[in-house]
């Protein structure tokens, strides 16, 4: 259960995140008249529906700003999981049931005692949220898989004809000593090889796994060493680290994949998924531009 809350999410806050609670909540109000609501006349339960529906606009907007603004880490999008979502939603709708309370306590004279009226509030605020919650979800899952998906397709077009660029780069290394040391903690070194034999680095603990193609055939070597310690060897204009635990040759690269949390990359020669956060999606096209 808490692994699953701790999945990425993608974090999603525009103009549709503001508006389409606010129209649906109207939208419900006045249309279908759950509740209490329907036994009110039509122009009176408009003006209800639509201070409803501008109050929850103007809540979700508020607690949104005021979070990245006092809490600016937790709201990091590159952090973001199911279960802050999650906690988002619930601070919402809780701030919008303590709001349209005290508008009641303050505007009219019940005769229900304090706690009966705030759960039947509460009752109230969370079913009315819950469509308008679930419609701005899939909304913005569907607009996020749309865009990763043609950004993924931007970049996999964008990549040139690898193959032959990687051909002349090691008919180019062949005739020179110009090789890589990867050393290990120790000091002692490891593996030596040409910058366009080595396909990914990826950190493991306190090891890193190297992979790396000798005569088209690729292989793996396991070295103990810290991945910003090799990272520094490694020439900018053709290695980039696009994961806290990856670093990957752009040469080798075959396809982006996206979908609405992240993107991957494929490489070719090894069969593994590489991640990258969604803090490196921008660096990642320009650095692919540059190839």
């Amino acid at each position: 259960m808490f692994q699953f809350l701790k999945k990425p999410h993608p974090f999603i806050f525009n103009a549709y995140s503001v508006a389409i609670p606010g129209v649906a909540s109207f939208l419900i109000i006045l249309l279908l008249a759950p509740l209490d609501f329907k036994g009110m006349e039509i122009t009176q339960r408009s003006m209800y529906a639509l201070c409803i529906g501008g109050f929850v606009s103007v809540i979700i907007f508020s607690t949104v700003k005021l979070l990245q603004k006092l809490f600016p880490t937790f709201t990091q999008e590159d952090r973001w999981t199911i279960g802050k979502e999650i906690l988002l939603f619930l601070l919402v709708v809780f701030l919008i049931t303590l709001g349209i309370f005290l508008g009641i306590v303050t505007l009219y004279d019940t005769p229900q005692s304090a706690w009966k009226l705030f759960a039947k509030t509460a009752f109230i605020s969370l079913c009315i949220s819950f469509f308008p919650i679930v419609i701005l979800v899939l909304f913005e899952q569907y607009l996020q898989q749309r865009k990763q998906f043609k950004y993924a397709q931007q970049l996999t077009q964008s990549l040139k004809v690898e193959n032959q660029k990687l051909q002349i780069e090691k008919q180019h290394e062949t005739t020179s000593s110009n090789q890589l040391q990867l050393k290990a903690e120790n000091g002692k070194v490891e593996l030596q090889l040409f910058a366009s034999e080595l396909i990914c680095l990826q950190s493991d603990g306190n090891y890193i796994e190297v992979f790396y193609e000798v005569d088209k055939t690729v292989h793996k070597k396991l070295l103990r060493n810290r991945l910003k310690s090799l990272e520094e060897l490694l020439p900018k204009n053709t290695f980039f680290r696009c994961h806290n635990r990856f670093i990957i040759n752009g040469n080798y690269i075959v396809q982006v994949a996206g979908n609405a949390r992240n993107l991957e990359l494929s490489l070719r020669g090894i069969a593994i998924k590489i991640p990258v956060s969604r803090s490196k999606a921008n660096s990642i096209s320009e650095f692919i531009q540059t190839l």
